[in-house]
């Protein structure tokens, strides 16, 4: 689910590496984190288990700029553990572009298999075919002397014949191919006739104008004063800021999303283990600032920082009656994306490759 901000120029894809535990996903983020200059990436983020396995996502923004806008690809993995399916799954949502990572070894292929079914069932589920979903596979671990070939490789993981690299992520072998590929996929999709409306709907690309963040901004700036709240945000589930208000103790906007997404993750997971349902909201609990995040709709969540001492029952009611008005707001700024998008047709044809050439790894 790209995410274009008009006003301030920046085109926000989401990327996700996906596989089995353990396949070279964590290590391919780490290869680009090492090697882009630093201009060119932010924050490196790995949420990890004490044995060292990702639990529930890593997070690497890769940022580059053509034509005047300035690009961010969002980059993340999935969990590679069959227990973290809701955390799998929830990282999955709104990807612009996926990137299947298979680990060559022989003995490791009904893992592969499983992964690969597991993706397709999860798009499936959030109302996303495969096939329309840019994708690129990633043979990992092409070292190992039980590396099978890849004509066989091949043959077992890629009957849809796509775009495939060979590599060897700890030494960065194809991890750089692979991404530019993937990346130019993501906005190559964005120029296609009708290809907005063959997208899910928790895929489909939001246009944000100048007018929709002021009216965000003016709806937040009345929750902190209705709440007696420090600072707000409205925030995509794909870990990108739509609006803030107010005071915010982070300049680092990407993690501080990125975080707001993982306690999310961590919080649907949990319900559901518990439940079987989901759930509306979280707080966190700190000496300087409480933190109360709701959801609003199926792709965004509301984050209001608030004093310890502030009343309960007023931040409540503030908070739900903002709800309302941001998600009819954000409703309506659905609906007129795909119309807003055509008119960006010519930039994405023009930056497909520009967007991303000017890296160097």
């Amino acid at each position: 689910m790209a995410i274009l901000h008009e006003a301030t120029k920046e085109v926000i894809c989401k990327i996700v590496y996906h596989g089995t535990g353990m396949c070279g996903k964590t290590t391919s983020l780490m290869y680009l984190n090492h090697h882009l200059p630093p201009s060119q990436r932010g924050k490196f983020i790995s949420l990890e288990t004490p044995t060292e396995r990702t639990l529930y996502f890593d997070f690497l923004p890769i940022i580059t700029e053509a034509r005047g806008y300035k690009f961010r690809y969002l980059c993340f993995t999935t969990p590679g553990q069959d227990y973290y399916e809701a955390s799998r799954k929830l990282v999955l949502k709104g990807a612009d572009g996926i990137v299947f990572v298979v680990d060559s070894q022989r003995e490791r292929a009904a893992e592969n298999f499983s992964s690969q079914a597991l993706l397709e069932k999860n798009l499936t589920e959030m109302g996303q075919r495969q096939d329309l979903m840019p994708m690129v596979v990633q043979y990992n671990k092409r070292d190992l002397a039980s590396a099978i070939p890849l004509d066989e490789a091949e043959k077992k993981y890629n009957a849809k014949h796509l775009l495939s690299f060979p590599a060897v992520a700890k030494t960065g072998q194809g991890v750089y191919e692979t991404f530019l590929s993937v990346a130019k996929m993501a906005l190559t999709k964005l120029t296609q006739a009708d290809g907005e409306n063959r997208m899910g709907d928790l895929f489909k690309t939001t246009v944000i104008t100048t007018e929709d963040s002021t009216r965000f901004r003016n709806q937040l700036a009345k929750l902190n004063e209705e709440a007696g709240a420090k600072g707000s945000l409205l925030v995509d589930e794909s870990s990108s800021l739509l609006a803030m208000q107010g005071e915010i103790p982070s300049k680092d906007l990407e993690t501080l999303g990125a975080l707001l997404a993982c306690n999310f993750t961590a919080a649907q997971e949990l319900a559901f283990n518990m439940s079987g349902g989901g759930f509306t909201g979280i707080t966190q609990k700190a000496p300087l600032r409480n933190l109360h995040a709701v959801r609003v709709d199926k792709r965004r969540f509301l984050v209001v920082l608030y004093d310890p001492k502030t009343e309960a029952r007023r931040l409540r009611d503030a908070v739900n009656y903002a709800r309302g008005t941001l998600s009819a707001a954000l409703l309506q700024m659905d609906q007129m994306s795909p119309s807003r998008l055509a008119r960006f047709g010519e930039l994405f044809t023009s930056v497909s490759r520009l967007a991303v050439s000017g890296m160097n790894a």
